[in-house]
């Protein structure tokens, strides 16, 4: 008889916390803003200077990942001047205490730049990741608001994390 009474009262508890989840829908616009708003990046190092600008969001919903493509130019001593494309990808990560989202584990995955001796590839790729890296794990590319009272619950454990139809479906719950 106790056992049936536990398996109730956990059945229960289980709805419960069902009814206190929360589903944010983030469009592709939203976070492109954001990482608009971060452009542009740009980092010297080793007298090569590596500037990122003009990011385009891509939600990729295989992976549940977000891609971004961008501008890059580079430019060293010499007179060495090249510009091109670069494409990144990378997850969210969630802090629940600050309620943000963060792009986490940026990597770049094309390179593209004409005018630049193949040799100076790599430098270049490394000091935009080192950059990017940087950035992004400072500047969180969404929010919740304050004064909203659903975003004030919401500031709790990330459940599932999916793209769906170009939005980033977000659902968290306080359990």
């Amino acid at each position: 008889m106790f056992r049936i009474i536990i398996i109730i009262i956990l059945s229960l508890l289980s709805q419960i916390a069902v009814a206190f989840d929360y589903t944010q829908e983030i469009t592709e616009q939203e976070i492109q803003e954001k990482v608009s708003a971060l452009m542009p990046i740009e980092k010297k190092k080793y007298f090569v200077t590596v500037k990122i600008s003009n990011p385009i969001i891509a939600l990729l919903k295989a992976t549940d990942e977000i891609g971004i493509r961008a501008n890059i130019d580079a430019s060293a001593p010499g007179g060495i001047k090249g510009s091109g494309e670069v494409m990144i990808k990378g997850t969210l990560d969630y802090d629940p205490e600050k309620g943000e989202f963060y792009f986490k584990n940026p990597t770049i995955i094309k390179l593209a730049i004409d005018k630049i001796p193949k040799s100076f590839t790599p430098k270049i790729q490394d000091i935009a990741q080192a950059a990017l890296s940087k950035m992004m794990a400072v500047y969180p590319v969404y929010k919740f608001k304050d004064d909203n009272l659903k975003h004030k619950l919401a500031k709790a454990v990330l459940k599932s994390l999916a793209v769906k139809d170009e939005k980033l479906i977000i659902t968290l719950g306080v359990f």
